[in-house]
């Protein structure tokens, strides 16, 4: 079983990166191969490629390179930010560059704010929803607290900061990880 934890903030600072590895070091206590994507590294240019993406027919590097990595994994888990009470750039071009390689997984969201991430949660939801992962029901709002953040404008420390709804996420990644192996199950 293989999971990709996408940090969907593009931002040069952010705090996407910071909740992408406490739900990582939560999954590999639990024996599951992850991988932590970073759109910013990727660099995904807003729908460039000629055909539409249900082709499967990608014309550039990046895209090609995208949807390898997805589909080198079973399920995926969405950290993202709510920016302005909706949902930021990076994923929602990152989920709009594919189609097909979003089919028939298992997923996951994961939302961050002052207000918890509802806003944005309830956006991706209903757009990968259209696009075919099995979503995990419930997912995660998680509220920060202008506290956990340093000068900086990151946390001070993930642990502490994300440690409030630490339960919530193991269970999360509890429930993805038994949707992997029944998957799984019925598959072999």
């Amino acid at each position: 079983m293989k999971a990709i934890v996408i940090i969907g903030s593009t931002r040069p600072v952010r705090v996407g990166g910071q909740i992408a590895g406490v739900v990582d070091r939560i999954r590999s206590e639990r024996g599951v191969d992850t991988k932590v994507v970073d759109l910013s590294e990727l660099n995904l240019p807003p729908l460039n490629e000629p055909q539409v993406p249900a082709t499967g027919q990608y014309a550039r590097e990046h895209t090609r390179n995208w949807a390898a990595t997805v589909s080198g994994a079973d399920a995926d888990v969405v950290v993202t930010p709510q920016d302005n009470d909706g949902d930021p750039s990076g994923p929602k071009t990152a989920i709009n560059a594919l189609y097909n390689e979003w089919q028939g997984r298992l997923g996951a969201i994961i939302s961050y704010g002052g207000r918890g991430g509802g806003m944005v949660y309830d956006q991706f939801a209903q757009v990968l929803s259209l696009v075919g992962p099995q979503l995990d029901p419930e997912g995660e709002k998680l509220f920060q607290s202008r506290d956990d953040y340093g000068e900086n404008g990151t946390f001070t420390d993930a642990e502490a900061a994300v440690g409030a709804q630490a339960a919530e996420i193991a269970a999360l990644v509890d429930r993805v990880i038994a949707a992997m192996s029944e998957k799984d199950g019925a598959q072999g």
